[in-house]
């Protein structure tokens, strides 16, 4: 049993995924500034991270909420580098369940690193955790993060309406779902990002 979730190391084929640690405020505060303009498409808490000291903040709760084994948060680093983020919301461990979430800094989209980190994610909460379902969602006129998510095996379960406010306006959202038996049958497919 792990005790909290602020020293997961999680090694992918290319990537390592490790607890989100407040000496990280700096580098991801400049990888989303760096990568403002395209994260504000689809991200709603971007336009509130305006200095240091808001994403400080982020991290301090983050690292609450690992100690509290209630959310998990994972910089995505490729040679130490951190490239971006991806994690889980609040973690339902009665109903063994919880939803994902990811984003990359705009360097390095195009890359995969989306699929992989997630990959390596969803084998961790599956094998590790024993989850029974995750689920994810994205804004339906995302077509790239949509794209990942079905690329993982993800089943389309619905349509949220109006589920999301980004700026002045509502954006619908596509949800889809995994089992732990969806996940099972993708083992194989997933092992590519999985690494040894």
């Amino acid at each position: 049993m792990i005790d909290d979730f602020n020293s997961l190391v999680i090694r992918g084929a290319r990537l390592v995924l490790r607890s989100a640690r407040l000496e990280d405020v700096n580098e991801l505060f400049g990888l989303i500034s760096e990568s403002r303009e395209e994260l504000s498409k689809w991200l709603p808490w971007i336009e509130f991270v305006r200095s240091m000291e808001d994403e400080r903040h982020i991290v301090e709760q983050w690292v609450y909420e690992m100690q509290l084994r209630s959310a998990i948060h994972l910089c995505v680093t490729r040679e130490s580098k951190i490239v971006g983020l991806v994690g889980t919301h609040q973690i339902d461990w009665i109903n063994q369940r919880t939803s994902v979430g990811y984003w990359m800094g705009t360097t390095y989209i195009g890359q995969h690193f989306t699929t992989e980190s997630t990959a390596v994610l969803l084998n961790f909460l599956f094998e590790n955790l024993k989850l029974h379902r995750v689920f994810i969602q994205a804004a339906t006129e995302n077509e790239p993060s949509n794209r990942v998510i079905r690329r993982l095996g993800f089943k389309w379960e619905g349509l949220l309406r109006e589920n999301e406010r980004i700026k002045d306006r509502f954006f619908d959202h596509n949800i889809y779902g995994m089992t732990q038996r969806d996940f099972a049958g993708l083992k194989e497919s997933h092992s590519v990002y999985l690494g040894g």
